[in-house]
């Protein structure tokens, strides 16, 4: 049992450390909503910048627009934003702040790409 709860304690050990980002929102309000992000365990989404932290990140990813067409919603996939490095070196002001490690710069992209939106993208304006 005591191998068990070690290992229990080195995957949340693990769990609290990394890069996380989460965008709060959600359908039907997806574009509503505020990033959060922390690193090792600790919260930094006040280092975010205030211009940033309502809005999309502008990470590179498929991203959907939608329109009608005879009354039916219709979602076409378009590719938009930064790759890592671009991203990194034009966000490079706030992320400094947070680290100046590249290999946690670089989770921190990846970490927030996963979450990142375009404005009107999942149709719940509609």
């Amino acid at each position: 049992m005591k191998k068990f709860d070690e290992i229990i304690e080195y995957y949340e050990e693990k769990e609290a450390k990394g890069v996380k980002a989460k965008w709060s929102g959600s359908y039907p309000a997806l574009c509503h909503g505020e990033w959060y992000l922390s690193v090792n365990g600790e919260d930094v989404s006040d280092l975010i910048p205030e211009e940033l932290k309502a809005s999309p990140m502008w990470t590179a990813g498929t991203y959907y627009a939608w329109h009608f067409e005879n009354w039916l919603e219709i979602f076409e996939p378009y590719e938009d934003g930064l790759d890592c490095e671009a991203w990194l070196k034009t966000n490079e002001y706030w992320l400094d702040r947070i680290t100046t490690d590249s290999k946690t710069q670089k989770e921190i992209f990846y970490a927030i790409q996963e979450e990142d939106f375009r404005w009107g993208s999942c149709g719940g304006c509609v």
